[in-house]
C-alpha cells in the first residue's frame, strides 16, 4: 500500500498558528539584526551574538588604544626634543661667540679698554645662557630635570653667580609597548651647572644596625636556613636557624645565638661577625641547594671559632658617622666641625651630636650656602654638590679633622699639585723654584722640583731652616701658612706662577698687633673724660705696664694726659717706630705693636688699660697665611663664561688660554650631545612611522572581524524582506481556512 502526502486538513490549527509566527518572528529577527549590522557598519552589538569574534575585537581594541596612547607619548617627545634641538642651537651660537670674543680679547694686541668691553659682552652672553636655559615649551622647563614647573636658572642672592634650582634626571616616556626613551637633556649633559666635592672611600664599619642589603657594597645576601653545631663537650647541640626574615646584622646575632642558651656568642668586628662558643667546637654548614653560610663566608668544619669573609658594608643615609674609616669616625666634634665655603658665602657647620650621614646632610642644607650632600658615583663616599656656576666650592677643617674624617677636604697633604689653580696646576716641572725674603732680611730660592703632591711643598719649604722657617696647614679654613721667627722684620714671598697656584703670595709686616675693645674713643681729640660712656679714664690712678716682646718691661705714666692722643704720644715716646700705639675711629679702640722681639706682648690688668680696653695678650708674630687653592668649580659653559669675563677684566692672557682649550673641550661635548638628540628625533620619526603601519594593519583586522561587508548585508537585506513577505502572505492565507475548507 502507497502512502500519500499528509494532508493540511489533518494537522491542527493551533500548530500551523504556531509554526507561521515562528517562522515571521524568526525572520523579524534576523531582518532586525541585518538592519543594525547596515545603519552601525558592526557585524554585532554584543558578545553573546558572536563570542569568538568579539573577543578577537576587544583584543585589537586593547591594542589600538595602547598604540595610540604611545603614538601620543611619541609625537609629545618629538615636539619636547624638537623644541631642545632649537634651544640647544641658540647655545651653540654662543658657543661660537665665546671664540670669536677669545680670538679679539687674546694678546696684547687687544687694549685694557677693548677687553673690558669684551668682558662687558660676555655678561649680556651670561644672560643669554640664562634666558636658554630657562626655555618653556608645553608647560615644561626644558633644562629643569624632573623639577620642571619652575624656572631651573637664576642669578645667586649672595654671589655673582647662576644658581641653579633643577633636577640632574632624564624623564623617560614609552615609544613602545616595552620601550623607554628619554624626551629631554640631562642639565648636567646641557650646561653642567653643578660643581661637586666628591670624597674618598669612608669603608664604613660592620655595626649592629647595619642592613642586610646593604652587605657586599649594596648586593645584599639572599638568606634562609643554615644549620649549626655546638660541642661544648657535653655532645653536640645541632640547630637549625631560619635568617630569612633577618633585616639588620643584630637580628642575626639575636637568631644565631637564642637556642643555645649562652654556649654561643655572635661578636661583631668591624669587617664581619665571630662565632664563638663558651667551650669547645662550632660548626656552620648549608643545607643541600643552599648557600647562605657560604656566602656569609661562616661555612666551617668545627673549630674553636668562625670569622665571617669581609662583608663590606654600603655607605648609606642610615650609616653612623662614627663608624666610618673603619670604625675610627670622623674625630672629636665638640668645638670643631666643618668650614664649606660656597664663593661669598661660607659657613662653620656644628657636626656634634649628630649620628648618621642623614643628620650630616641635613646640617648642610640647613647652612643656607647653596650645597647638597649625596653620594660618589661608586657609592663608597659622600658627595657635597654646589648648584652655583660662576664661584668655588671648598670645604675645610675648623681646628680639628671633621672634613678630613668625611673624606671631603678639598685641600691637605695628599692634593695633586696638578689639581690646583683649576686644574692648570703648579709649574714645577718648568719655573720651579719661588724667591722668600725672611724676616732677618736674608732672601732664598726654594726648588719645588719633583714635588708632587702639597705635603712634598711643605717638606721641601721646612727643610730650609727646620723649626724657624716652617710651612704648615691652616687649622681652620684651606691654604698653606709661612711662620718664620728669624727675626721680627717682614715676611715676604715674590709672586710667579708658583706662588701664584699655590695662593701663598704676598707680604707679612711683622707681630700681630694687641687688639683693644671699643672704649668710645672716636677721634685722637677726645677727651679722655668722655670715654667709657662718660665714665672717663682714671690716669692718675696707676701706670700703663706694658710687658714687650723682648721680655722687657715699661711703665708708661699717663697721669698728665687729657686727651686719647695724648695717651698715644706718651707710649709712642718709649721706644719710636719699635713700640707704637694707634687709634681706629672705626672699631673706637686702641692698638697696640711692638717689634722688640718674637715673644708676648702683654698689657698688665690694672683700672687704667681697663679703661683704656686695652688689657690683654698677644702671644707672638703673626704669620703669613695663604688663601685656598683648590676651591672645586664646575667645568660646565657658564662657569666657563663667568672665568672668561673675570679674565678679560684682567687682562689675563694666560688664564684665557686655558679657558679657550676648555671651550673647546665643552664644545666638542655639547655638539655630542646635540648629536644624541637628533638620533632621537629620528628615532622617534621611524617609531611614529611603525605605529602608523601598525595602527593601518589593526584597523584591516578590526574591519575584518568587527565591521559589516555592506554588499553582502544589502543583498541579504533584499532576500530577507521578500522572504518575510512571503511569510506573511502565506501565513495569512492559512490563518484564514475554516470549515468549508475541508468538505
Amino acid at each position: 500500500m502507497s502512502l500519500g502526502p499528509i494532508q493540511t486538513g489533518r494537522i491542527p490549527s493551533s500548530l500551523i498558528y504556531n509554526r507561521s509566527l515562528q517562522n515571521l518572528d524568526s525572520s523579524t529577527r534576523a531582518f532586525l539584526q541585518l538592519q543594525d549590522r547596515i545603519s552601525s557598519g558592526q557585524q554585532f552589538q554584543t558578545i553573546g551574538e558572536n563570542p569568538a569574534a568579539a573577543l578577537k575585537t576587544i583584543l585589537l581594541q586593547q591594542t589600538q588604544e595602547r598604540n595610540q596612547q604611545v603614538s601620543d607619548n611619541v609625537e609629545v617627545s618629538r615636539s619636547l626634543l624638537s623644541a631642545t634641538e632649537n634651544t640647544l642651537g641658540r647655545i651653540g651660537d654662543v658657543h661660537n661667540q665665546l671664540n670669536s670674543i677669545i680670538l679679539s680679547g687674546l694678546g696684547d694686541s687687544t687694549s685694557a679698554t677693548e677687553k673690558k668691553q669684551l668682558a662687558t659682552e660676555v655678561g649680556t652672553l651670561i644672560q643669554e645662557i640664562v634666558n636658554a636655559g630657562n626655555t618653556q615649551f608645553r608647560g615644561r622647563y626644558l633644562f629643569g630635570g624632573t623639577n620642571n614647573t619652575q624656572a631651573p636658572f637664576s642669578f645667586s642672592n649672595n654671589n655673582d653667580a647662576i644658581k641653579f634650582s633643577g633636577t640632574l634626571a632624564e624623564i623617560n616616556s614609552f615609544i613602545s609597548t616595552d620601550g623607554l626613551l628619554a624626551n629631554n637633556v640631562n642639565p648636567q649633559q646641557a650646561l653642567n651647572p653643578t660643581a661637586s666635592v666628591k670624597g674618598s672611600d669612608l669603608n664604613p664599619s660592620l655595626t649592629s644596625a647595619t642592613r642586610i642589603q646593604d652587605l657586599f657594597g649594596g648586593s645584599g645576601v639572599e638568606l634562609g636556613i643554615i644549620e649549626v653545631t655546638v660541642d661544648t663537650g657535653g655532645g653536640p647541640q645541632t640547630e637549625r636557624i631560619d635568617l630569612s626574615n633577618a633585616d639588620t646584622i643584630q637580628d642575626f646575632v639575636t637568631r644565631l645565638e637564642a637556642p643555645f642558651a649562652g654556649d654561643l656568642t655572635v661578636g661583631i668586628t668591624a669587617t664581619g661577625i665571630t662565632l664563638t662558643p663558651s667551650a669547645g667546637t662550632v660548626a656552620v654548614a648549608d643545607l643541600p641547594n643552599s648557600r647562605v653560610a657560604g656566602d656569609l663566608g661562616i661555612k666551617s668544619a668545627a673549630g674553636a671559632s668562625i670569622t665571617s669573609k669581609d662583608l663590606d658594608p654600603r655607605l648609606s643615609r642610615l650609616t653612623t658617622l662614627a663608624s666610618l674609616n673603619g670604625g675610627a669616625g670622623i674625630g672629636p666634634t665638640t668645638g670643631t666641625g666643618i668650614v664649606v665655603t660656597n664663593g661669598i658665602q661660607s659657613e662653620t657647620i656644628d657636626l656634634d651630636g649628630l649620628t648618621t650621614v642623614e643628620d650630616f646632610f641635613n646640617a648642610l642644607k640647613k647652612a643656607n650656602v647653596d650645597v647638597e650632600g649625596g653620594f660618589t658615583a661608586d657609592g663608597k663616599g659622600l658627595q657635597v654638590i654646589s648648584r652655583l656656576s660662576g664661584v668655588g666650592l671648598s670645604i675645610a677643617e675648623n681646628g680639628g679633622t671633621n672634613a678630613a674624617g668625611l673624606g671631603l677636604q678639598t685641600f691637605s697633604g695628599t692634593t695633586q699639585l696638578s689639581s690646583l689653580d683649576n686644574g692648570k696646576g703648579v709649574p714645577v716641572n718648568g719655573t720651579s723654584e719661588f724667591d722668600l725674603i725672611r724676616r732677618d732680611g736674608t732672601e732664598v730660592s726654594i726648588s719645588l722640583a719633583g714635588a708632587k703632591t702639597v705635603q712634598d711643598v711643605v717638606d721641601k719649604i721646612n727643610a730650609i731652616d727646620p723649626g724657624v722657617l716652617v710651612a704648615s696647614f691652616n687649622t681652620t679654613g684651606n691654604g698653606l701658612i709661612l711662620s718664620d721667627s728669624s727675626g721680627t722684620g717682614a715676611l715676604a714671598v715674590a709672586e710667579n706662577a708658583i706662588t701664584s697656584a699655590l695662593k701663598i703670595s704676598g707680604t707679612e709686616d711683622g707681630n700681630a698687633d694687641l687688639e683693644g675693645t671699643g672704649v668710645g674713643a672716636e677721634s685722637a681729640l677726645d677727651l679722655l673724660t668722655n670715654l667709657n660712656d662718660g665714665a672717663g679714664v682714671p690716669v692718675g690712678a696707676s701706670t700703663l705696664d706694658i710687658t714687650r716682646r723682648d721680655g722687657s718691661v715699661v711703665n708708661v705714666d699717663l697721669s698728665a694726659a687729657l686727651t686719647v692722643q695724648d695717651v698715644l704720644d706718651a707710649v709712642n715716646a718709649v721706644d719710636p717706630g719699635n713700640l707704637v700705639m694707634t687709634h681706629s675711629s672705626v672699631t673706637e679702640s686702641f692698638q697696640l705693636n711692638d717689634n722688640a722681639g718674637t715673644g708676648s706682648l702683654t698689657v698688665a690688668d690694672n683700672v687704667v688699660s681697663t679703661a683704656l680696653g686695652i688689657a690683654g695678650s698677644e702671644d707672638g708674630v703673626v704669620d703669613l697665611s695663604g688663601t685656598d687653592p683648590n676651591p672645586q668649580r664646575s667645568t660646565g659653559l657658564l662657569d666657563l663664561m663667568f672665568r672668561l669675563r673675570d679674565a678679560l677684566e684682567t687682562g689675563n692672557n694666560q688664564e684665557l688660554e686655558v679657558i679657550s682649550g676648555a671651550l673647546k673641550s665643552e664644545f666638542e661635548d655639547f655638539n655630542f650631545l646635540r648629536g644624541d638628540v637628533g638620533g632621537r628625533l629620528q628615532s622617534l620619526d621611524r617609531y611614529a612611522n611603525k605605529l602608523a603601519d601598525e595602527d593601518i594593519q589593526i584597523q584591516e583586522s578590526l574591519s575584518e572581524v568587527f565591521d559589516t561587508d555592506m554588499t553582502e548585508a544589502i543583498t541579504q537585506f533584499a532576500n530577507l524582506q521578500v522572504t518575510i513577505q512571503a511569510a506573511q502572505q502565506i501565513a495569512a492565507q492559512t490563518l484564514q481556512l475554516n470549515l468549508f475548507n475541508y468538505l
